[in-house]
């Protein structure tokens, strides 16, 4: 696999689960599974930018769709959250791949590589059928400081990318994981989509 570089700076933001970014920035999640926001267009999930950071949310997450181990991190999600008029942002990502599939047994075999539970599985599935489930492999990275952004009106709604008002630095950025690990895992990943 080829080294990730980051861009020096980035607007873009992805909307995910706060009990997810947790995870992610612990290294124990590197796969999004994603449908798209419910005010998104009925083409689902796309993939806007190769690059991001990370905008935590806490609309529609909830403690009963997470497998046992990790249901402590929505507690510690909600203890580090930001103010009511910000967002706290301290992680970024790069894409190294993106599949669509309409496979419904594919998060159970992603099981090792997410978080999520039977109850999330089954929800997923049922909401809105047609769309394909984009399962997005991502190298996450912790920047070398957080960034507390107030909270504008356009930022709102369940939707899942973001232009940010101003750019987040990603200079001194660190890979949650190292390069071992997170090529071994990837390509697990990888052997495990190409078998569907």
């Amino acid at each position: 696999m080829d080294t990730i570089a980051l861009p020096s700076q980035c607007q873009t933001a992805l909307k995910e689960w706060a009990t997810v970014l947790e995870a992610m920035g612990r290294g124990e999640q590197i796969v999004l599974i994603r449908k798209g926001g419910l005010i998104e267009p009925g083409s689902g999930f796309k993939v806007v930018s190769p690059s991001f950071v990370f905008y935590p949310t806490f609309e529609h997450q909830a403690v009963n769709y997470l497998r046992q181990p990790y249901q402590q991190y929505f507690e510690e999600a909600v203890m580090r959250r930001a103010p009511e008029d910000q967002v706290r942002i301290d992680l970024c990502g790069v894409v190294v791949s993106s599949t669509q599939t309409h496979d419904p047994a594919i998060i159970e075999r992603l099981t090792p590589f997410h978080i999520y539970n039977d109850t999330f599985q089954i929800q997923r599935l049922k909401w809105q059928p047609e769309q394909p489930l984009v399962i997005v492999v991502v190298r996450a990275f912790r920047l070398a400081k957080p960034y507390c952004l107030s909270i504008v009106p356009r930022y709102a709604g369940c939707k899942s990318w973001v232009e940010l008002e101003v750019p987040i630095l990603l200079d001194g950025a660190n890979p949650v994981l190292d390069e071992t690990t997170f090529t071994q895992r990837a390509q697990q990943i990888s052997t495990l989509l190409s078998n569907f």
